[in-house]
């Protein structure tokens, strides 16, 4: 039995390859999933046992109904977010910026702000956040998606200041460049075995989400 059975997690952004795995890992762990995005998944992404969500994950009023549908949350694990090459600060497109502070950095705040609301009265939970080597890692990356992840960290290192001492923890997994079908067809003459594995990377949100985990708030856990 894991410290996960039984225990309500919910995945944010479980339309994509590692929303999609995590919702299979938490779920062989034991935990009841709820996915959640801004559509629903489609048949090959769907994993059995998970109740699937609909909700604009940037949209404070919907994020805060699904949060409040949900019945003692133990977990929000976000996986959301978007991805923009490099590109000359000089040609920066504002839309671009703006896109990626909005996919990146917004859904993970608003994510964030209602679970803690809701885990605050019980004094326990775990939330995990998705951020990315390319916050500090600058060199081969653009600017927009470099700092909209580097507001993650900025967001987690304030947030597990505020629930310190609490039986709540906010920490993040930091992959670099992760092995998914979108990756391999962007980047096709790249070295994919060296590239992290779904798998792999669900091991540290599962150990980041577990009761375990308790003496660990405000990392960022480099994969």
């Amino acid at each position: 039995m894991s410290d996960l059975d039984g225990r309500t997690v919910i995945v944010a952004g479980t339309s994509g390859a590692l929303g999609s795995g995590l919702a299979t890992a938490f779920t062989a762990a034991g935990a009841q999933v709820v996915g959640v995005d801004r559509a629903a998944p489609d048949d090959r992404a769907r994993v059995d046992g998970v109740r699937y969500e609909v909700a604009d994950l940037t949209d404070d009023a919907h994020v805060a109904a699904v949060l409040d549908g949900v019945d003692s949350p133990w977990a929000v694990v976000s996986t959301v977010g978007g991805f923009a090459p490099k590109s000359s600060i000089a040609e920066l497109d504002p839309e671009e910026l703006d896109v990626q502070l909005t996919l990146n950095l917004m859904t993970a705040a608003v994510l964030t702000k209602h679970a803690l609301r809701v885990m605050k009265p019980a004094g326990e939970g775990r939330v995990v956040l998705t951020a990315s080597r390319a916050a500090s890692d600058t060199k081969g990356n653009g600017f927009a998606y470099s700092v909209s992840k580097l507001g993650v960290l900025h967001l987690v290192r304030m947030a597990s200041e505020e629930v310190a001492g609490t039986g709540i923890t906010v920490n993040a997994v930091v992959p670099s460049i992760i092995d998914t079908p979108a990756n391999r067809a962007a980047m096709p003459d790249s070295d994919h075995d060296r590239w992290p594995k779904i798998a792999d990377l669900a091991r540290a949100y599962l150990y980041l989400a577990s009761p375990l985990s308790t003496p660990v708030n405000g990392a960022a856990l480099p994969v």
